[in-house]
């Protein structure tokens, strides 16, 4: 009897799931750990850096629950983004079973990330709610899971075109991780934006992942400052023409893109 193609590809993209766990984590229990302390560290440092803020900036708004409603949305784009731009070069030599397509590897490693960093999510506001007295109530939680759907397909589309530009250009991943970096200093994941003058703002919102972010944020708090020129419509707009694009070079370029040499 013959095998389904759906199996052969849930069998498949399982298999690499469990690879990339062990990849990931290694078999000490400290890469499990590390997960969890690396965004906890970052919340703590952040808290300290910019305890003023709670009083004068942002009155309503819990900085803590602010920054994280930030970096979860962020981090998942960054994660996808990264991942998915060296998952060609780590799983090379996979290439050379039939059943295993560079597509597998973009799906295994965008679930391995949102997993990742969904459980983190939770478990950190969890903390925040039960020993801090952080009101973690989701005000429109439609608005929150759209805008995470957003951003995870956001950071698919970007992964795959610049996971294939990286494949043609090494220089590729430099240029990336230098990109990310700035867009970590200006999506508002660390500071309101509402602090910053209009004319500078709106140059800023030229940054689809802002937009999310904001959005993302807004599902949580009752009283968000509402800002003008935030909307649902540019991210989505930017989001399916990116990956249209990756997915049109991906169609044209995947049996190149599959040479296991």
């Amino acid at each position: 009897m013959a095998i389904s193609p759906f199996k052969i590809f849930r069998t498949v993209v399982f298999a690499l799931f469990l690879r990339e766990l062990k990849t990931r984590f290694g078999n000490s229990k400290f890469g499990v750990l590390w997960v969890f302390l690396e965004p906890m560290i970052q919340i703590v440092l952040m808290l300290l850096i910019f305890n003023f803020m709670r009083s004068s900036m942002m009155p309503q708004v819990p900085f803590a629950l602010f920054y994280v409603t930030g970096m979860l949305p962020f981090f998942i784009f960054k994660n996808i983004v990264t991942g998915l731009m060296s998952s060609l070069d780590a799983n090379r030599a996979l290439f050379a079973y039939k059943p295993v397509k560079p597509i597998d590897t973009y799906i295994t490693r965008t679930v391995l990330e949102v997993t990742i960093y969904l459980t983190v999510f939770t478990f950190i506001i969890i903390i925040m709610g039960w020993f801090f007295g952080v009101d973690i109530t989701v005000n429109h939680p439609l608005e929150a899971l759209g805008a995470l759907g957003l951003i995870i397909i956001m950071g698919v589309g970007v992964g795959i075109a610049v996971s294939m530009l990286a494949h043609a250009f090494s220089i590729t991943k430099v240029i990336v991780n230098a990109v990310i970096t700035v867009l970590y200093l200006v999506s508002g994941v660390m500071f309101p934006i509402w602090l910053i003058p209009a004319e500078y703002l709106s140059v800023l919102q030229y940054n689809p992942v802002l937009h999310v972010i904001e959005i993302f944020r807004e599902s949580f708090f009752s009283y968000y400052p509402t800002i003008e020129g935030i909307t649902i419509g540019y991210p989505i707009f930017f989001t399916l023409i990116v990956l249209y694009i990756s997915l049109w070079f991906y169609y044209r370029n995947r049996i190149a893109l599959g040479t296991s040499t």
